[in-house]
């Protein structure tokens, strides 16, 4: 499963850029949505601008955590070599646990955001 998300995360690293672009657009959207308006006028683009923000900073996340995973040990390596490897894959587990617990986060946060903002533009 590592060694599946480290081939994604490799084949990702060319939208890179774009992704840093993309935080970029939504940090500024969404400042502009908080402080150039007043109330809820700013809302139309605070919210979206928030959650391009959100998603593109987890992509980015997936991104550096997943393209430096490291190879399983190999058997004819010393002991010691091992033992680090097969710490350092085990790292990756729980990042991997804890990019899941992001990233179901960041969906609950992106519906609860979308719906607020879907509420606002009903009125």
């Amino acid at each position: 499963m590592l060694d599946h998300l480290h081939r994604i995360a490799r084949r990702l690293i060319r939208v890179r850029a774009l992704l840093l672009g993309l935080v970029t657009l939504g940090a500024i959207t969404a400042g502009v949505g908080l402080l150039a308006f007043e109330g809820r006028t700013g809302d139309d683009i605070l919210m979206p601008g928030l959650m391009l923000l959100l998603w593109a900073v987890t992509g980015l996340i997936f991104i550096d955590i997943f393209a430096h995973v490291p190879c399983p040990p190999e058997p004819d390596w010393h002991p010691w070599r091992r033992r680090l490897r097969t710490l350092w894959r085990g790292l990756h587990w729980l990042l991997l646990a804890g990019f899941l617990v992001l990233s179901l986060m960041a969906a609950d946060v992106s519906l609860h955001i979308a719906d607020a903002w879907l509420v606002e533009r009903a009125k």
